[in-house]
């Protein structure tokens, strides 16, 4: 019953995308994130889009910064959700959770009379390339989307951090293209897009389609910050980005001035382990006396 009203949804929302673009209706997309909805990089995107007759943009997103909290879902307390004054003139929601969450509330209960047929999630404030994929809560919405059978498109701006004011607004015409093309020709069920943007902007020299980085990080870790006098130990987050990349993945792209676009796909089968893991010979555990008997 369950995969049959997914579908029900999916086929739903093909035919509602199709008969707004055959019609000339605006799309509905959803813009999400995780750096909060305040954030001036979801701004910067919902404004772009808003400006375009060819878009109808709803906003729902974070209460508060709810950066690398990956794809949690909060499922042990209740979800405070509340109206929030519209964001670039777009109906606004403000959720008191996970972006995950943000998202997958939008879309079963606060839009379920109201289906966007698109997901857009950003811009947010730092890049989410290569292995950072698998922790950003940016990246979490799109795949939310993937999901629910809906394209979905996550954007980062890469910083530098001591640069208290990034340029939102160019990234959010750069990322408007792909945006475009996503609404225009969609992408195959199950994929997703996780796109980043070269810390300057103005000096950017186009897109490319890369893999996902898989270099590791320079430093990843908690290191010990104090400890109490009754024992309790205090640890902090330290983070370094990778020192060596390699051509043609996102990371290395990113770092000489490409937008970067990598599909992703929600099926994380690892078909290169098939021979080894079918090649195990694996026994039956001995049974039990309860069992025997």
């Amino acid at each position: 019953m369950r995969a049959q009203r997914i579908l029900t949804t999916l086929i739903f929302i093909l035919v509602v995308t199709a008969l707004q673009v055959a019609a000339g209706e605006p799309v509905h997309v959803l813009v999400a994130n995780d750096d909060g909805i305040d954030s001036p990089g979801l701004v910067a995107i919902a404004a772009v889009l808003a400006a375009d007759p060819g878009y109808r943009v709803t906003v729902v997103a974070p209460k508060s910064q709810q950066s690398v909290s990956g794809h949690a879902l909060v499922t042990r307390r209740e979800v405070e959700v509340t109206g929030h004054a519209p964001v670039a003139g777009a109906t606004a929601w403000s959720v008191d959770a996970t972006p995950a969450t943000v998202a997958r509330i939008a879309l079963t209960a606060l839009l379920v009379d109201d289906p966007p047929a698109l997901i857009v999630s950003g811009i947010n404030r730092g890049e989410n390339d290569g292995l950072g994929a698998w922790t950003s809560g940016t990246v979490a919405v799109a795949r939310e989307g993937a999901y629910a059978g809906i394209p979905a498109v996550a954007v980062s701006l890469q910083l530098n951090w001591d640069d208290p004011q990034p340029d939102f607004e160019t990234a959010a015409r750069w990322a408007k293209p792909i945006i475009d093309a996503v609404r225009d020709e969609g992408l195959p069920r199950g994929v997703y897009l996780n796109v980043n943007i070269p810390v300057d902007p103005v000096a950017i020299r186009g897109y490319r389609v890369v893999r996902m980085g898989l270099n590791e990080s320079e430093e990843a870790r908690y290191v010990l910050a104090r400890t109490d006098s009754n024992g309790t130990r205090w640890y902090v987050s330290r983070w370094k980005p990778p020192v060596q990349t390699e051509a043609g993945q996102d990371t290395h792209a990113l770092n000489i001035g490409w937008v970067t676009i990598v599909p992703l796909d929600l099926d994380q089968t690892a078909e290169i382990a098939f021979p080894m893991l079918q090649q195990l010979s694996l026994e039956p555990p001995p049974m039990t006396q309860s069992q025997e008997h």
